[in-house]
């Protein structure tokens, strides 16, 4: 497990047990005609794809979580081979499915960090809570996201205990923002899990679970295509 993964779920246990709650944003289709404009440049980018690992809830205390991280050690290790070149063509793929629509579009050079973004406060309904304005100078006044958070497998747990076998996982948010207005006009989250068809535990190279982590990157790749109807 990486520090990171520990920091997430440390920072989750703590939202939950001083019950705040986070703003939900509702899932926003992309109208048709939104992107059809003359006018139009959509600046394409995506956040730096996470390396696979293994995403471990449940496990909420430090021991729990040291426990539960030693127990999947040895799949981690394996996990950290598997290739994402797939999710990191998704810029260049999803800029080509753009132009193909007749929109102008541009594959933006490096990732977002979105967690460096500056706040933004509104009470308007599918404002981002984060400015996006700096992207405009890069010559564009939309812009499409594709961050990742999750990459590789997914487990959780009942304090030491397993309540399930690990599945892979490929998780994040696709969406557009408009940079004039810094509001939603497409957004999509994606959650794309799905457990072995053979026997997981199979170590050293897990061939069911690993077969399973291409078929959802594959089929959450498919989805968020989908997502981009003009």
């Amino acid at each position: 497990m990486t520090n990171k993964s520990v920091l997430i779920v440390l920072a989750f246990t703590s939202i939950m047990l001083g019950g705040c709650a986070a703003k939900i944003q509702p899932h926003v289709a992309l109208d048709g005609n939104a992107l059809k404009n003359s006018e139009t440049r959509v600046g394409v980018i995506t956040s730096t794809i996470p390396e696979p690992e293994t995403t471990i809830t449940g496990a909420s205390c430090l021991l729990c979580y040291a426990v539960a991280s030693a127990a999947n050690s040895s799949l981690d290790k394996h996990l950290k081979t598997i290739p994402i070149d797939d999710i990191k063509n998704l810029k260049t793929e999803l800029t080509q499915i753009l132009m193909d629509k007749g929109v102008d579009a541009v594959a933006l050079a490096g990732d977002i960090d979105v967690s460096k973004l500056k706040k933004k406060k509104s009470k308007e309904l599918n404002v981002a809570p984060k400015d996006y304005s700096s992207y405009k100078q890069d010559g564009v006044n939309y812009l499409l996201v594709i961050d990742v958070t999750e990459v590789g497998a997914y487990r959780n747990y009942s304090s030491y205990v397993p309540t399930m076998d690990p599945v892979a996982t490929f998780t994040g948010i696709a969406y557009i923002i408009d940079l004039e207005t810094n509001k939603y006009v497409l957004y999509k989250p994606f959650n794309n899990r799905k457990a072995s068809d053979l026997e997981w535990d199979e170590p050293p190279t897990f061939p069911g679970l690993t077969n399973s982590i291409y078929e959802v990157i594959a089929t959450g790749k498919d989805a968020i295509k989908s997502n981009i109807k003009l």
